[in-house]
């Protein structure tokens, strides 16, 4: 009944029926294409949100750790470099031993990483050993605490470049 139907129109009706039909499944591909693509889209866009959260979640453990791991260590290292700066008295006895001035602009043009002025050895006043010795101790104390500082960044680094 449909196939008669069809053979009584002319050809010019049967085109733009054909027009017609081509014309709606194109846009019904259109409408499910745009439709995928958005829900695709947005579900791209979650995973990645998830992903960020769980990277930002096991990037902060690792902060953590490493913060935690590095206080013991810095305290550790206070503690040391006190006690050392405590048994300085007895180990420098003799109270009356002082080096010269010009040790002590030495020693800290050596710490400022710059040649000494010679013109001020003449006014440099001596300095007692045990100050010496506490100066030097507090410097290597300070110096280990920079080491573990370092250490810690860099365990901090790497743990952080194995997160995906």
């Amino acid at each position: 009944m449909i196939w008669a139907g069809l053979q009584a129109l002319s050809l010019s009706s049967k085109i733009a029926i054909c027009t017609t039909l081509a014309a709606a499944l194109f846009c019904s591909g259109l409408y499910m294409g745009h439709k995928w693509g958005v829900s695709s889209c947005y579900e791209a866009t979650i995973e990645a949100q998830r992903h960020t959260v769980e990277t930002g979640i096991q990037q902060a453990v690792v902060s953590d750790k490493t913060v935690t791991k590095y206080v013991d260590r810095v305290q550790i290292v206070q503690g040391k470099s006190r006690t050392i700066i405590k048994e300085i008295p007895i180990y420098v006895k003799d109270d009356a031993c002082n080096l010269s001035g010009s040790f002590r602009l030495l020693h800290d043009s050596a710490v400022n990483n710059e040649l000494p002025d010679p013109t001020r050895i003449i006014d440099a006043p001596t300095v007692a050993v045990e100050t010496v010795a506490e100066t030097i101790g507090a410097n290597y104390g300070i110096c280990h605490q920079n080491k573990e500082t370092l250490t810690a960044l860099q365990d901090w680094v790497r743990e952080q470049s194995l997160i995906k």
